[in-house]
């Protein structure tokens, strides 16, 4: 895993220093502090490599890499920085050249299955110097072109030139865009890099605030739902994206297309069927999310989805002889509203593994909130990221440089509250009017009332034309206020899911999945661990994605196909299950509790530097309501002061434009 940086300039541009280049790299060493290197490229002949400060001996001599001159008639320049996972050696170094076809890679990422593509590619007539992944993804892409993409089992974003003919640079994010990419553009330079801020480190960016994106994180806690970011001039890639600039033009075009769209594969004919091939493929993402050449551990709350993947881990090591065993990383809290333990200790015990456990105090928070807020680039919606932030932590402090984790399963399998509505909508516009009797029952029996609320809201979804004559009657309650200033659009989708299918896939592709990607990559990228989600292996998404309703939510139980999947493999109290927590903090407690006193400071703080933005009356009051009890709790006051953080982070810059204020990791 790795931080990477391209920049891109017009044509017949004057000779450029080089300083922003090595500083917008070093600005993200968390990401790679194995190894550092450079490459530029004037639009004659290969361009050439060079170390920086930080460029290992070994790789230096191996590569015959010249220190990088201060200045250069440039027209493309990549930046790297190396965390060493698989094959360690000074052969992994990069940026990486392809000598047969002058390709030069600037990767962040794996190819799980570059093992398999190696000796296809082997039979084809390549040759290779390295065991590397990122050394298999050129000569896929000399021997495919882009078509290798859809070869590829991982998460990667890369940055790629090809040389040849009048030059193009190629920017691509994986299908559900695990690892991440942006970029922006000043005046006649177009900037990719791994985080953002890289970008803000660069000379002449001027940080400029976006109301949508604030007025929608705000109002709906809802962030990274689309290309824009609270930088009106940064942009991201979004997954399964891919963006060239083609470099005989006077000035860099930027143009996106879409590489890879979900389709669904065919539906399972049974529950048996469906679970037989979850647990198939589920089991083999796993086993080739371990292939690494360093230590390899797990995170473990305690649920379903993290439970099944450190339990398959097991049965994948048990197959190869003197392993090391399995190592677990866990959150602790005090009282068992937050905690999980019970659940996780069974699972440990169960596959013999060492367990690490960490408990993240309001105090911890207090002291490294800085460290937390610059190393997400962006605002957060709620403190549970810091449980987050504590287990790589205690990971990385352990020794372990891989993890594997659960996300997004829930995005696939309706494993979140509130998917009844949309359940509801779809069996009414199939009028499968048993399945929802049989649903309304659950539900009345489960909650001690029957979801009139939300068989009302299906019934518009479902019917609009025949409800269109009670619009102000069937109008959904509860909508969110807007906070800002003046009145401010939103960029979220509109309009209500129209069955179970549709409202999982905007979680998968738009309002929850690519926040909890953001947060995964960060937290685990801070203390240089790299995080693997077996779950997002496109196959099983695909399958998934399949399935009907029932084996994702039925009466009240969810991930239905999975928890078939996972019987034997799971202790059966985790199995079955039924409360959702995640990766949780006693946030209530601490902001009306022990901690009271620093949340009305931090949101009087926030609310002085977002006075230009929201109406700060309005919403002072609003969270002094929740801090006092006097309305039921909300992640409002932790969304007003991780905005405040943010707007106070993008302040102090040196001369460079270098945004490095909390930038050490207790």
């Amino acid at each position: 895993m790795c931080g990477i940086l391209g920049l891109v300039r017009a044509r017949d541009g004057a000779p450029a220093s080089t300083a922003p280049l090595v500083d917008a790299t070093t600005i993200v060493r968390h990401r790679g502090p194995d190894d550092e290197g450079y490459f530029l490229w004037s639009g004659v002949g290969g361009g050439r490599a060079y170390s920086g400060a930080e460029t290992t001996l070994a790789s230096r001599e191996r590569h015959a890499l010249l220190p990088l001159p201060s200045h250069g008639d440039w027209r493309v320049a990549f930046g790297h920085r190396r965390l060493s996972i698989v094959d360690l050696s000074p052969a992994g170094h990069q940026p990486m050249m392809h000598a047969p076809s002058g390709l030069v890679l600037a990767y962040n990422g794996e190819i799980y299955n570059h093992v398999e593509l190696r000796r296809e590619l082997e039979r084809l007539g390549h040759r290779f110097a390295s065991t590397c992944d990122s050394e298999v993804l050129l000569a896929a892409w000399a021997e495919w072109d882009a078509d290798c993409l859809r070869r590829f089992n991982g998460m990667f974003a890369f940055l790629l030139l090809d040389p040849r003919g009048g030059g193009t640079l190629h920017a691509v994010r994986d299908r559900f865009g695990v690892k991440p990419l942006y970029w922006t553009r000043r005046g006649d330079t177009v900037a990719f890099a791994s985080e953002i801020k890289q970008l803000r480190a660069l000379p002449a960016f001027v940080p400029r605030v976006d109301p949508s994106a604030v007025r929608d994180f705000l109002s709906e806690g809802i962030v990274d739902h689309g290309p824009d970011t609270f930088d009106e001039n940064v942009q991201q890639l979004m997954g399964g994206e891919r963006a060239l600039i083609r470099l005989d033009a006077p000035g860099p075009a930027v143009e996106t297309r879409r590489w890879y769209a979900l389709s669904p594969t065919s539906p399972s004919r049974s529950l048996a069927d469906a679970a037989d091939q979850l647990r198939h493929i589920l089991t083999d993402s796993v086993r080739l999310r371990l292939r690494a050449d360093v230590p390899v551990g797990s995170c473990l709350s305690g649920g379903l989805d993290s439970s099944a993947i450190v339990a398959l881990v097991q049965r994948t090591l048990a197959e190869h002889e003197g392993h090391a065993g399995q190592v677990t990383v866990t959150a602790r809290f005090d009282g068992a509203q937050f905690d999980e333990w019970h659940f996780a200790e069974q699972v440990v015990r169960s596959v013999g593994a060492r367990s690490i456990q960490v408990w993240p105090t309001f105090e911890r928070l207090e002291r490294e909130m800085g460290s937390l807020v610059w190393h997400m680039d962006e605002p957060f919606t709620s403190s549970s990221m810091f449980s987050q932030w504590c287990v790589f932590g205690a990971a990385a402090h352990a020794g372990l440089t891989v993890m594997l984790d659960g996300q997004g399963s829930d995005e696939q399998l309706a494993g979140y509250p509130g998917n009844d509505g949309a359940l509801f909508a779809g069996q009414m516009r199939r009028r499968a009017f048993r399945n929802l009797l049989g649903e309304t029952r659950s539900f009345r029996g489960r909650h001690g009332a029957a979801p009139l609320g939300q068989l009302l809201h299906a019934a518009r979804v479902a019917f609009p034309s025949m409800m269109s004559i009670f619009p102000g009657r069937w109008r959904p309650s509860g909508s969110a206020p807007d906070w800002m200033r003046t009145p401010t659009p939103s960029r979220l989708e509109t309009g209500s899911p129209a069955d179970l299918e549709s409202a999982l896939r905007r979680q998968l592709l738009s309002t929850s999945l690519p926040s909890l990607l953001r947060y995964e990559d960060r937290n685990s990228m801070a203390r240089s661990v790299e995080s693997r989600v077996p779950f997002l292996d496109y196959r099983l998404v695909e399958l998934i994605a399949g399935l009907p309703d029932w084996m994702k939510l039925r009466r009240g139980v969810t991930k239905v196909a999975l928890r078939e999947a996972l019987a034997g493999v799971v202790p059966e109290p985790v199995r079955l299950r039924g409360d959702k927590m995640g990766f949780v903090t006693p946030e209530e407690r601490w902001a009306t509790g022990e901690g009271k006193r620093w949340f009305r400071r931090e949101i009087a703080s926030a609310l002085d530097l977002a006075a230009d933005l929201v109406d700060v009356d309005r919403l002072n009051a609003a969270t002094v309501a929740v801090i006092d009890g006097t309305v039921p709790f909300s992640q409002l006051p932790w969304r007003v002061i991780s905005l405040g953080r943010w707007l106070a982070m993008r302040r102090p810059t040196t001369a460079t434009g270098k945004t490095l204020s909390g930038a050490v990791v207790t």
